[in-house]
């Protein structure tokens, strides 16, 4: 106890779990919690939000629905050409009177049929000054009040829109006490620019009720107000009709877009508001959210004190845990250090200087690492050198091996006769060496290496006295491309010595070189028109001993190249041999496109 109270306020690895532990419980529940309770209400308010703009888009297509219909009623009505002459005739003889009457409202009659779903009530007011209606109607109020409409100078100011008014009472006798709101248009003709009636459609509020009482909640309440600020519809029935409140008004108008939903947050309602333009509307849903924020704040409180439950458990357990990772490392400290001070004698009862317990074992991991990597950085340069060594051995093979055979074709040239050849010969051999042994770097370009194959073309020509025409097919943006040194040389001069060299003097000799994008890589290939092998000979080279000269030519050349173009590029690299006896070979080479600089 008295070894684990020093390491404690020595500041050992054990108080510093404690304090770990602790800090990293405490604090950032305390900051999850406190942030989580302010997230909930932002959260709830969003939830509501998007919920009410669901409800209120949902409310806003039916109602638009709904005046829609009103709009087609009234257009029907607008539109048809048989009611002007009735609406304007002047009557002397009662029956016709009669007659006409009944014409004029079986016509609205069948419009009503196809809408009878919305509760409405039609009315034409004919410039010969009489009322057409389905319905009785109070004639010494209600009938007032129609005809009021043909005074109204609004209506006739827009002769082209329908006019909406907003909640009155009923025009149909005995149902005074009825809400309904109306659409009202003056029938125009454009053509003899003379007015004939005004059509009058009365929708029972109701019909706006029955859109929304099912959609809102109990904490909800859903309005709409006219132009003049009074409830067209209300949630609440007993406000229907009635003036809003002037300040509600102002905030609904400062407050509200020009399209879409939008919502003012209030400190204990949120509302959301959707301006009708057709009928110059304001279509308003508030919900209480304070009863919500109480249920909250309690589930808040809960979550609290099981929060700082759940922190005591752990602090518990941190100080069980902590003692099981720490004491074995204490103990593992303290011997080191005995073993330190004493030469190798563990003493249990001598004071101990403090000390971090990771120390050692960090120090002890950090040697370890650097040993392992320098032991993996001599292995590794040991790789490069051998690979060095492979690649300057296969180098070094084909050097002797070029230089040999142009050697060979130069004292052909002696013993021919052909000594006005041997200059240009040596000529062409010095410019051949001064691009490919002389040059320090590994790679060259595509373009030098044809350089290259076109001196040593040259010289074969002098030897063999016929002409080899050397065919080039290559894209442009490929000449830039690097390639190992005297890579293709090889390929060419087996071409010659197995080919071309055996093929009637009097046929034409050629060589092409073609080489294109293939996927990601560059594939080349060298084609000649010699006397070809067949397949089973074109595999030889892989299978022959490079020590044991066949021919002239030994397949030291072309296993050279496979060799050198999978050490450099990998196993996926390489050549193939395609050969049709009289026909000529094929040797198709497959390497990474890199651009030279």
């Amino acid at each position: 106890m008295k070894r684990l109270m020093k390491a404690i306020t020595a500041g050992s690895l054990f108080k510093k779990l404690i304090t770990s532990y602790v800090w990293l419980i405490i604090v950032p529940v305390a900051l999850i919690g406190w942030m989580s309770f302010k997230a909930s209400e932002e959260v709830l308010m969003n939830k509501i939000s998007e919920s009410n703009r669901q409800t209120m888009s949902q409310i806003d297509r039916n109602v638009n629905t709904l005046l829609d219909q009103v709009t087609a009623v009234v257009n029907m009505i607008n539109l048809n050409p048989n009611l002007e002459p009735y609406l304007l005739k002047q009557y002397t003889d009662p029956y016709q009177k009669l007659f006409d009457r009944a014409v004029v409202e079986q016509n609205t009659m069948q419009v009503s049929l196809a809408f009878d779903w919305m509760q409405f009530e039609s009315f034409l007011i004919g410039g010969n000054g009489l009322i057409y209606s389905q319905n009785e109607i109070d004639e010494t109020r209600n009938s007032a009040r129609l005809l009021q409409l043909q005074k109204e100078q609004a209506i006739r100011s827009a002769a082209d829109r329908i006019m909406w008014s907003g909640v009155q009472a009923s025009y149909i006798k005995n149902q005074e006490q009825t809400n309904v709101f109306n659409a009202v248009k003056l029938l125009y003709n454009p053509f003899t620019n003379r007015e004939y009636g005004i059509f009058v459609l009365s929708v029972k509020e109701d019909s706006l009720y029955r859109i929304y009482r099912d959609s809102i909640g109990q904490e909800a309440t859903f309005f709409i107000l006219d132009r003049e600020g009074r409830y067209v519809t209300h949630s609440n029935r007993e406000l229907v009709g009635k003036p809003a409140d002037p300040g509600i008004v102002s905030e609904l108008v400062f407050g509200k877009e020009a399209a879409g939903i939008s919502t003012l947050y209030g400190e204990n309602t949120l509302t959301s508001i959707k301006y009708i333009e057709s009928p110059g509307w304001t279509m308003v849903m508030q919900v209480s959210v304070h009863s919500l924020f109480k249920e909250v704040r309690g589930l808040s409180r809960n979550i609290l004190l099981m929060t700082l439950s759940l922190v005591v458990v752990s602090i518990a357990a941190a100080i069980w845990i902590s003692r099981r990772i720490a004491m074995p490392l204490v103990r593992l400290n303290q011997r080191i250090q005995a073993y330190r001070l004493t030469g190798g004698a563990a003493q249990d009862n001598k004071e101990l200087r403090e000390v971090n317990e990771l120390v050692i074992l960090t120090t002890e991991y950090e040697q370890m690492v650097m040993k392992l990597e320098h032991t993996i950085y001599e292995l590794v340069r040991y790789q490069e050198g051998k690979r060095a060594a492979e690649w300057n051995a296969l180098q070094a093979q084909i050097n002797p091996h070029f230089l040999y055979n142009t050697l060979n074709s130069i004292k052909c040239l002696v013993w021919v006769g052909k000594t006005e050849f041997i200059e240009p010969t040596i000529n062409a051999l010095v410019q051949l060496l001064q691009m490919t042994v002389q040059r320090s770097e590994d790679e060259i370009t595509l373009r030098d290496e044809y350089v290259c194959l076109k001196h040593y073309v040259y010289i074969q020509e002098i030897r063999l006295s016929r002409k080899i025409t050397l065919r080039t097919y290559v894209d442009e943006d490929i000449w830039s491309c690097g390639l190992p040194k005297l890579l293709l040389q090889p390929i060419v001069e087996n071409a010659i010595f197995h080919g071309i060299e055996r093929k009637p003097e009097e046929e034409e000799a050629v060589i092409s070189l073609y080489a294109a994008v293939y996927l990601d890589d560059v594939r080349i290939e060298i084609s000649d028109n010699g006397i070809g092998m067949n397949m089973a000979q074109s595999g030889e080279w892989k299978a022959e001993d490079a020590q044991k000269p066949k021919h002239r030519f030994s397949g030291i050349g072309m296993k050279n190249v496979h060799e050198r173009l999978q050490m450099n590029y990998g196993s996926r690299y390489g050549l193939t041999v395609h050969s049709t006896p009289r026909q000529g070979t094929t040797v198709t080479l497959i390497v990474p496109k890199r651009v030279l600089e």
